[in-house]
């Protein structure tokens, strides 16, 4: 997937979620290393994130904060489906 599909994408999920910003250039950085980048991404790893229910998002969310990375429930929603779109567009 090129950079323009991505960002369409991108912008048709943030208009049905209510997203109301959406960082384009971060984004597509991390859906390319997470696509290309198994050592620092693993399938695995990546795959349980996506598993995630509210309640667990909540706790990774925090535990994040207390490594010193700053998350809104909105930028994590977004995080994991950049994740899923990578992992998505992987497989096809």
């Amino acid at each position: 997937m090129n950079k323009e599909q991505f960002t369409h994408i991108l912008n048709s999920e943030a208009e049905e979620q209510g997203w109301w910003f959406i960082p384009v250039e971060d984004s597509w950085e991390l859906y390319e290393e997470a696509r290309g980048n198994p050592n620092e991404y693993p399938p695995e790893v990546l795959k349980s994130l996506i598993e995630m229910d509210r309640e667990d998002r909540l706790i990774w969310r925090t535990e994040l904060a207390e490594r010193g990375y700053e998350m809104t429930p909105m930028q994590v929603d977004q995080y994991i489906f950049i994740i899923q779109t990578a992992i998505e567009k992987d497989a096809l």
